[in-house]
């Protein structure tokens, strides 16, 4: 299903009021026949990159043998932006016994500290800069505190870092998978495509394209804004791409710039912290995060280099997209989410 502008507006604004309303209630249930590992989701139908992973953790638990299952709020709720047959539940349905494993997004912070006493819990942080996003203070005392919060689950290397500075508990960084079978170079260079993903540093990166059309530079390339589309369309627009413009600020990772990479695309721009992990020089142009003159001229140089040598960004494109697939394979995703649930007491 392709969400017009005007959905995901929609969509967008519901999402937001629900953030900004009080969280639902988890209810403590009697201990559970065959205890189970809940992660809890908002019910937000639009591209995220943080939702689809939950939905992958919860399918490849339950392929190794861990009963698991996504905690919707509203009965019957199912993200359909993606092909899907996930296990799914809901809050009003679903008590958490306590032999039960509840995981918590950082988004949802304000959930923590209405948890029932009892409920053991995870915090799944995607985005270690979105910790103190709302009520800071007793998020800070629910992570430093909390009797029942048994472990911090991270995707990147910045992540792990940071919150082990800033708080005592166990962090343990789990491996982000690009889906190799969807994410991969097309056989041949494509001709001369910009892509960008407006969602991520927008007014940035339109500043940029701005610079770079009055400076004649993109007069004879094709500009993509891939946005608001199922991850099939993303994939094959990347693929159709030849450099990606990545104006994100702070990363919990950075997935567009790597499905960018894993498509063969010369990626040029800003890491978004959690990004240096994989914008290699030798395959990427990185430039200071914030820094909109290194973007544009980095941008250029890439443009001119392009025109000046056809298939000079494809080269180094299929270099990112080898170590792309080699360091986030679903392998090493796997093995690292199932080395942390053993960590906390559920083996396959």
């Amino acid at each position: 299903m392709v969400l017009s502008l005007e959905a995901r507006a929609r969509a967008a604004y519901r999402y937001v009021q629900r953030r900004r309303k009080s969280p639902p209630k988890i209810r403590l249930a009697a201990r559970s026949p065959v205890p189970t590992v809940y992660y809890f989701a908002r019910d937000y139908d639009a591209p995220s990159g943080g939702i689809r992973t939950i939905y992958r953790h919860v399918d490849l638990l339950n392929a190794a043998g861990i009963p698991a299952a996504v905690l919707h709020e509203k009965r019957g709720f199912r993200c359909g932006w993606f092909a899907n047959r996930t296990r799914i539940t809901d809050v009003g349905s679903t008590g958490i016994g306590p032999d039960d494993l509840l995981v918590v997004p950082e988004t949802d912070a304000a959930l923590l500290p209405n948890l029932p006493a009892g409920v053991r819990h995870v915090v799944f942080n995607q985005n270690c800069h979105l910790t103190w996003e709302r009520d800071a203070n007793s998020v800070t005392d629910h992570y430093l505190r909390s009797r029942d919060l048994v472990g911090i689950m991270v995707v990147s290397a910045h992540s792990e870092e940071v919150l082990r500075y800033a708080f005592d508990r166990p962090v343990h960084r789990v491996s982000q998978c690009i889906d190799p079978e969807l994410f991969g170079p097309p056989e041949r260079r494509n001709g001369r495509v910009l892509a960008y993903m407006p969602r991520r540093g927008q007014a940035d990166a339109e500043a940029v394209l701005q610079i770079l059309r009055a400076r004649g530079v993109l007069a004879h390339w094709r500009v993509d804004p891939v946005d608001g589309v199922p991850e099939q369309e993303v994939a094959r627009r990347l693929r159709r791409s030849t450099i990606f413009l990545s104006s994100t600020y702070q990363e919990g990772f950075g997935l567009p710039a790597a499905e960018a990479m894993a498509c063969g695309n010369y990626v040029v721009g800003f890491h978004g912290f959690s990004g240096r992990e994989f914008f290699d020089p030798e395959f990427s142009h990185p430039v200071p995060t914030g820094d909109l003159l290194a973007l544009a001229r980095a941008a250029e140089e890439c443009l001119l280099r392009e025109t000046a040598e056809p298939g000079w960004c494809f080269e180094r494109g299929l270099r990112a997209a080898e170590y792309i697939r080699s360091t986030y394979s679903p392998q090493r995703e796997r093995d690292s989410v199932l080395a942390f649930f053993a960590e906390v007491g559920f083996r396959p």
